[in-house]
């Protein structure tokens, strides 16, 4: 079996697509199938998961944002949001395409958007839950990559937010 090339080290912080903001805190070998395979062992504030160092999944697992990229995020939540369709379907299947890419600069459109949405008129329960765990997922990321509180990247996110709606 070919060596696997290790991407991730010991303290790197990633953001995977389901689980969130992790760090990674180990890479252990495990037995499967009578086979030697090396895991990423991820923490997340809620959980712990396993990735094999040679399937890590680029559309699934990305490295954390730079602060250079959580302030272009931000960027784009200030800048003016764009009209979401009236068409129910046509926005769950925008909210399923930020949801399967993840990407930092899609997750703050959404965010904007939706809550320029919000602000106008009341959203669907899935938009409400999307706004919540994009707004969450941000967050996250945010205090990590900027060294802050979860508190302090919540309060700073909802008052740029409440600056837009003005």
């Amino acid at each position: 079996m070919a060596e696997e090339t290790v991407k991730f080290a010991k303290g790197d912080w990633i953001v995977h697509l389901y689980h969130g903001v992790g760090q990674v805190i180990s890479i252990e070998s495990k037995s499967l199938d009578g086979n030697k395979v090396k895991y990423y062992k991820v923490q997340t504030k809620d959980s712990i998961y396993w990735v094999p160092v040679g399937q890590v999944d680029e559309e699934r697992i990305r490295p954390l944002s730079t602060p250079k990229e959580i302030d272009k995020a931000l960027r784009i939540i200030r800048r003016k949001p764009r009209q979401m369709s009236t068409d129910h379907m046509k926005r769950k299947n925008q909210i399923n395409d930020v949801r399967s890419i993840g990407a930092i600069d899609e997750v703050a459109k959404i965010i904007r958007d939706l809550s320029a949405r919000q602000a106008a008129e009341k959203l669907n329960d899935s938009e409400e839950r999307a706004l919540n765990h994009f707004t969450d997922r941000l967050v996250s990321e945010w205090s990590v990559s900027k060294d802050i509180s979860m508190d302090e990247a919540r309060q700073n996110l909802t008052e740029i937010l409440q600056k837009c709606e003005a």
